[in-house]
């Protein structure tokens, strides 16, 4: 029987995956060579092999560049880092570096055939990474099977790459175009042989036909891997060779869909990790990761108001009819009303429409009442109700404010114990604030980009500080002027989404005409929102016309 030390010198070496901290939240951003070091070093100790890509050029897309799709193939398929290095050798120091760290005793070499090989790889075994099914099977000891994918599926592609069932992806020509051969070393030659071209540095430094044998790893990682349709493929495929859940997201922001979230909530304590520039700062992606594992969702899934949803209100007061029609029936009507109204928009909508309220909390008035704002504030002991009721029927409440001579951050303050309900907005009505000296219904209001932003910062710090879901600030108008220096408006956070909504009545002619000049100004990153009036429009347009005629298609639509 052999002692133990002579059995540990028989024994093939092992891939070591490394244990993420549960609390790290990182973001993985720059070059594809960075963010594959970056990924190697979270998720591997050791591994005894390394796939090792090398650029000819940084101006092909990772999705179009066939043999990186194949050096991710083989990755995956061997459960062993992708490491990537700069044309030219630009990284190489770097990525032999981490071949040390990971005590690597064999490089699997894809891409540019002239790099120099023999420096790279060192003292350490070098096998041309092959690119067929058939030289997978000899060279890599890898029964795949092959997938033929676009480019625009390449990223989603490889999230679902299964080392238990190896695949090996190949990139279908581009519409019109002929199947483009691979380019260059690796890519061109599966194997050494006689013909190979003599210029070849990695067929030249090639010191084996195959991979020596190891033992991968026993277990996956626990490590949660965000990506989007531009993420870098590299990471991703190491992320996958660790057997990481890996989750495509739409749009970088891991509130948006109910997939990310329950993604997060499934791997709660684990670490998670995102690649690409999109998803932000550390500190931002951290704190949209908190707010998806602890949140509610709002109406429709997801914790970002758009494009996950769109929403359909009605606007008014308690108090009664005379300013709105969510004023003409008790609570109990107004949410069924509302519920029956947006399903009318739901036929012609690809997302879901979600009812919502536009209540009105505080009141243009034409006294000036105590504190001589012309504005009367409604209690909160009479809004709570509306707003239980709409939070228990899947309804967004949006509290409106006509601030007259106060500014809106002073009366935004009043209801933060309402707007810091996960469901409830808040929108400002510049038509009436007021100037010192002037008076309800005397003159059009207007309101300064300085103010909106103070209020903009405010209910953005206050969603970050309780971790709530995006909140929704929508800004009335029907004149230009009525916002000051609109190109100013911060959009730039992302607790809040801005929505310009344009409110005036009239013939739908006049109606477009204004949307279509508010459209010219409005600056990109607000979401555009439209009224409908009951009395005052001549006509007023149908649900379906409402989201056919007016271009672009409103995100939230108020019925008065």
């Amino acid at each position: 029987m052999p002692t133990v030390s002579e059995s540990a010198a028989d024994a093939d070496p092992s891939v070591v995956l490394a244990a993420p901290a549960a609390g790290t939240r990182e973001v993985l951003a720059g070059t594809g060579g960075q963010t594959s070091l970056e990924m190697s070093r979270a998720l591997f100790d050791t591994s005894p092999a390394v796939v090792v890509f090398v650029r000819q050029a940084e101006t092909v897309p990772d999705v179009a560049d066939a043999a990186l799709i194949t050096a991710v193939s083989a990755a995956v398929g061997l459960r062993v880092p992708l490491l990537v290095v700069g044309p030219g050798g630009s990284d190489a120091s770097e990525a032999m570096a981490e071949l040390d760290r990971l005590k690597a005793e064999t490089v699997v070499g894809y891409g540019d055939a002239t790099a120099d090989w023999t420096a790279l790889a060192g003292q350490r075994a070098l096998v041309i990474g092959p690119t067929g099914e058939t030289d997978f099977a000899a060279v890599l000891n890898l029964s795949v099977t092959p997938v033929s994918v676009p480019e625009t599926d390449v990223a989603a592609a490889v999230s679902e790459l299964d080392a238990s069932e190896p695949r090996l992806i190949t990139l279908q020509p581009r519409h019109g175009a002929a199947p483009a051969p691979q380019q260059g070393g690796p890519a061109a030659t599966a194997r050494p042989t006689p013909t190979a071209p003599a210029h070849s540095a990695l067929v030249e430094s090639a010191t084996t036909e195959k991979v020596p044998r190891f033992t991968p790893a026993g277990r996956a990682t626990d490590a949660l891997i965000l990506v989007t349709h531009s993420s870098a493929v590299a990471p991703l495929a190491t992320a996958r060779a660790a057997g990481a859940d890996v989750q495509m997201v739409a749009d970088a922001d891991p509130r948006s869909t109910s997939r990310a979230i329950d993604a997060i909530r499934s791997n709660a304590g684990h670490a998670v990790f995102a690649i690409g520039d999109s998803f932000g700062s550390r500190d931002t992606f951290a704190q949209r990761v908190r707010v998806a594992a602890t949140a509610p969702q709002l109406a429709g899934g997801g914790q970002t108001v758009f494009p996950g949803r769109r929403m359909v209100a009605l606007y008014g007061h308690p108090s009664g009819p005379a300013l709105g029609a969510l004023g003409e029936q008790g609570i109990d009507e107004t949410i069924a009303r509302v519920k029956d109204l947006a399903a009318q928009y739901q036929p012609f909508s690809d997302e879901p429409v979600v009812p919502a309220l536009d209540l009105i909390a505080t009141v243009a008035s034409a006294e000036p009442g105590l504190d001589g704002d012309y504005s009367s504030a409604t209690s909160i002991e009479v809004l709570r109700p509306w707003v239980d009721a709409a939070e228990e029927q899947g309804v967004y409440v949006v509290l409106d404010l006509q601030s007259g001579r106060s500014d809106f951050l002073s009366q935004a303050k009043m209801y933060e114990e309402l707007l810091a309900r996960p469901s409830v907005g808040l929108a400002l009505d510049p038509e009436w604030r007021l100037l010192p000296g002037q008076q309800p219904l005397q003159q059009i209001g207007t309101v300064s980009t300085t103010e909106v932003n103070a209020t903009t910062t405010w209910l953005a710090d206050l969603t970050r500080d309780r971790h709530l879901p995006q909140k929704l600030l929508m800004i009335h108008q029907f004149r230009i002027d009525m916002i000051s220096d609109r190109a100013a408006l911060d959009l730039s956070r992302t607790e809040v989404a801005v929505t310009l909504h344009a409110d005036g009545h009239g013939t739908p002619e006049q109606k477009l005409d204004t949307w279509s000049a508010l459209q010219t100004v409005s600056p990109a990153g607000a979401w555009p929102s439209w009224k409908n009036f009951y009395d005052e429009d001549q006509p007023m347009l149908t649900p379906e016309q409402t989201y056919s005629v007016i271009d672009p298609k409103p995100w939230l639509i108020t019925y008065q």
